[in-house]
């Protein structure tokens, strides 16, 4: 065995970058900002476009051709940047595309202060931290709640906003941290047709089309779809999907404009939960799969449909009304490593034994979703009122169904006997005689949420706004629970219930000089109620909602005829009465204790555009310093929670040398972060941790007319990293790969 690889420090990885960026200043490539190259009507004959970076997307409701976005949806409706008091990222199609970001995570590797989890338990999907603080359930698709467990995919989505800090505000429950919104492609007049190809390092292979077509000068319809097959630099893990969003929009530019979109979407896995831990750190073996290909699988299905009305009844009045319905599905069915080193006397050796465990879940949820929202502007005497009020009608039901492997009719006897492992061969392909699947309980959750919000930006005079908001939410959650086999088979056994009724508020000060400069001062709140996640315990159903708030002070610019952003944000985000277990009573308590805090003071900053035609950038980075500062368990007081490291840090640079060749460089540097187990105030040991790193990645782009070829090296040094992680094992990330994505578009 190798000994475990020593990482140097976090200050050490951050004092390399500086200098890296410079060189990749100098190497780097940029796209060139121009207007947007519009189709010339059939009738007419097609001159080869001039090559710059627009040309290559012409949907005029995209963002393809910056890196810098003027405008979000990440507040319910479009608003200026610069007219939010509080920090926001936009990862705009361009900077996905250059970086070939196939997935919501890897989007997000864009965005510092975030960082993820693996998933556990039976559990799926992206797992992600904003702020030292869980988002999982805070990921939203075109400002809808996007609570489902699944591997995000971004071929139809045009750009991903991030909102720093509480919001609930504007998206009710949850936001902690932030909240993420993924922007859907839309139907747009012209024609316009693309396809692409990709190849890969580890068997990778991926297809992707978008077609647009005009139907009328008012009405367009647009598919994307996308199919993909790829294993994994671990031997054994797979991931494979497909996917198709066809939509259709009628009105544009008319005072009403109808939408009517639909996704389906799959997945069918080889689920990897990594490597486990060994004194505290990951076992030194990035490449070994410690899962069982003949058995494990991760099988994930989304449908939904939505209906999106917008009105306009005079300039600066306009009902915009959105309904959704979704259905989804999870079939999860991994085999969970855990290192036991008994035989070989407490030390790492090959001959280490790897047992398995064996977590089993079958996940259905259906949401019907509307949100309403009207807009109108006004004037009061000499104030300027943006006001907006809003109405979140969402019903959910889900149904977990837990399984086991042939039991009897008392509700025991695991059959199915995994085989183990060593740490030098893990046996992942070994064959594996098991019972038939049997459903041994299942848990119904039934949630309503009704959220009624108003908002008002107020311009004071030309240079002082000031934001006022408030959301009053209304919830109900009801849980059982009814086992499938035994003598209480099909009876419900357990049944609980929580109604809450919460007010959040929001509150910005505005200064902004001239038409470059920004500065504001904001104050926000948030609530995580006992059945956030649709899970309800006892002590849970007792329990009032945990409450959040946050202090933060920024400044946004546009530098260089407003080609370039540059944005900073300090701020203090406090879960004021978090959650405990009683663990000093003889006599425990029927609920949890809501006598925690925990905190993040942090400082943001971040730069996106252009530096001049041919150089742009995209740059961020994050010191967070998360505490625990007041716990039931005096030893966890002044301790770091999991998964917040002190620095994290990401750049981006492009160049383009002329119409044919443009090259990108750029790198993910993150902190140590510890990876212990912490919930509802356990104790906080801090004695596992993974260590700091920095990844190198590049591209270098041909174009020819409508063609064009794109070669992505990731970790360029083969630098051993880690990922995701729960407090049993942890997932690596990639080693050195490679994708070469060939494109043509036509009309």
């Amino acid at each position: 065995m190798r000994e475990i690889e020593k990482k140097s420090s976090a200050v050490r990885h951050f004092a390399k970058l500086p200098a890296a960026v410079l060189v990749a200043s100098a190497i780097g490539s940029v796209a060139v900002h121009a207007e947007e190259v519009k189709p010339a009507p059939k009738t007419e004959k097609v001159l080869a476009p001039i090559k710059v970076e627009a040309d290559r997307q012409t949907d005029p409701n995209g963002t393809g051709s910056t890196y810098k976005a003027e405008f979000t949806t990440v507040g319910r409706t479009p608003a200026a940047v610069r007219d939010i008091p509080q920090a926001t990222t936009s990862v705009t199609q361009m900077l996905m595309r250059d970086r070939d970001a196939n997935t919501l995570k890897e989007a997000l590797y864009n965005a510092p202060g975030i960082t993820f989890n693996a998933s556990e338990g039976g559990n799926s999907g992206d797992g992600i931290v904003m702020r030292g603080f869980a988002a999982t359930n805070d990921i939203f698709l075109d400002n809808f709640r996007d609570a489902a467990q699944y591997n995000r995919d971004t071929f139809f989505i045009d750009r991903v906003e991030i909102l720093r800090g509480p919001a609930s505000m504007l998206y009710g429950k949850g936001s902690t941290g932030g909240v993420i919104n993924q922007v859907s492609k839309t139907p747009f007049q012209s024609d316009l047709y693309s396809v692409s190809g990709t190849i890969g390092s580890h068997n990778f292979l991926r297809f992707e089309g978008d077609f647009n077509k005009g139907l009328s000068e008012t009405s367009g319809l647009r598919v994307n779809m996308m199919k993909q097959k790829a294993d994994s630099f671990r031997e054994g893990a797979e991931q494979n999907r497909w996917g198709v969003a066809p939509s259709v929009k009628f009105g544009i530019g008319t005072p009403t404009e109808i939408t009517v979109g639909f996704l389906h979407y799959e997945e069918d896995n080889i689920p990897d939960y990594g490597v486990p831990y060994f004194r505290g750190e990951p076992l030194p073996i990035a490449d070994k799969f410690f899962g069982l290909t003949a058995i494990d699988r991760e099988r994930n299905k989304v449908n939904a449909g939505t209906l999106d009305i917008q009105h306009r009844f005079a300039p600066g009045v306009t009902l915009h009304n959105a309904t959704r319905l979704g259905k989804y599905e999870t079939d999860m069915r991994a085999s969970a490593p855990r290192l036991n080193t008994t035989v070989t006397g407490g030390e790492l050796t090959d001959a280490s034994k790897i047992t398995r465990g064996r977590p089993l879940r079958l996940r259905e949820q259906d949401i019907a979703s509307n949100l309403t929202d009207l807009t109108f502007k006004l004037d009061t005497g000499a104030l300027r009122h943006e006001l907006v009020t809003g109405l979140e009608l969402t019903r959910e039901k889900l149904d977990l169904t837990s399984r086991a492997h042939g039991v009897n009719a008392q509700g025991g006897n695991l059959t199915c006997t995994l085989p183990e492992g060593t740490v030098g061969n893990p046996g992942a392909n070994t064959p594996v005689a098991c019972a038939p699947l049997v459903t041994t309980a299942i848990g119904k959750v039934s949630a309503q949420t009704t959220g009624l919000f108003i908002q008002d930006l107020i311009a004071l005079n030309p240079q002082f706004k000031v934001l006022l908001g408030a959301r009053y939410d209304r919830f109900k959650t009801e849980v059982d629970t009814r086992p499938q086999v035994g003598p209480n088979a099909g009876k419900v056994i357990d049944a609980r219930q929580r109604k809450e009724s919460v007010w959040s508020t929001r509150a910005g000060l505005i200064w902004q000089p001239d038409s470059t400069q920004s500065y504001y001062a904001a104050y926000g709140t948030s609530f995580n109620p006992s059945a956030e996640a649709y899970a309800l315990d006892r002590l849970g159903m007792n329990t009032p909602p945990e409450k959040n708030k946050n202090y933060e002070i920024g400044a946004k610019w546009d530098l260089l005829n407003k080609q370039l952003s540059l944005r900073t944000a300090i701020f203090n985000t406090i879960k004021t009465n978090e959650r405990q277990t009683d663990v000093t009573n003889t006599t425990p308590s029927e609920d949890y204790l809501l006598s925690g805090q925990r905190s993040t003071k942090g400082i943001e900053l971040e730069a996106a555009g252009q530096i001049n035609e041919h150089w742009s950038v995209f740059a961020g980075y994050a010191y967070m310093n998360p505490r625990i500062d007041k716990s039931d368990v005096a030893a966890n007081v002044g301790k770091r929670p999991p998964n917040a490291p002190s620095h994290t840090a990401n750049v981006w640079t492009s160049y383009r040398f002329n119409d044919s060749w443009k090259v990108g460089f750029g790198a993910n540097s993150m902190g140590k972060r510890f990876a212990d187990r912490y919930s509802n105030g356990s104790l906080l040991a801090n004695n596992m941790s993974l260590p700091a790193f920095t990844r190198w990645d590049g591209m270098v782009e041909y174009t020819h007319r409508d063609l064009s070829a794109q070669l992505n090296v990731y970790n360029l040094s083969n630098k051993r990293y880690y990922e995701g992680f729960y407090p049993g094992f942890v997932t690596p990330g990639t080693d050195r790969s490679a994708r070469l994505t060939v494109s043509y578009k036509f009309w």
